[in-house]
C-alpha cells in the first residue's frame, strides 16, 4: 500500500462532496419512511438508493483516513455519491410514477 498525503484544498473539496452526499443519503432515507405505505416500489428504489449511498460514502471515508487511494480518485468517488446517485434515484422515481407504478418495457 502506498501512502498519499492530500493537500488542505482537496481535503476540503472532499468533505464537501462527502457531506452533500450523506444529505442526500439522510433526504432518501425520509423519503423511505413517507412512501413505506403509500407506495412500495418507490420505497424499495428509495432503500436501493440510500444502500448504494451509504455503500458508497463508506468506503470513500474509509480509503480518505487510510490514504490508500488518490484523491483524484476519491474525489471523483465523492461526486458521484453527491450528484451522480441522486440523478439517478431521481430519474428512477420519476420513470416509476410516470408508469402508474407498473414497470413496463418497450411500449
Amino acid at each position: 500500500m502506498t501512502s498519499n498525503t492530500y493537500s488542505l484544498g482537496w481535503s476540503l473539496v472532499f468533505w464537501l462532496l462527502w457531506s452533500a452526499g450523506l444529505l442526500v443519503l439522510l433526504l432518501f432515507g425520509a423519503f423511505i419512511l413517507i412512501t413505506a405505505l403509500d407506495a412500495p416500489l418507490v420505497s424499495g428504489w428509495n432503500a436501493l438508493i440510500v444502500l448504494a449511498e451509504g455503500f458508497l460514502l463508506f468506503k470513500t471515508a474509509r480509503h480518505f483516513v487510510r490514504k490508500d487511494k488518490p484523491a483524484s480518485e476519491l474525489l471523483l468517488l465523492a461526486a458521484v455519491a453527491a450528484i451522480g446517485i441522486p440523478l439517478l434515484a431521481t430519474g428512477g422515481c420519476i420513470m416509476v410514477d410516470n408508469v402508474g407504478g407498473g414497470l413496463r418495457i418497450g411500449g
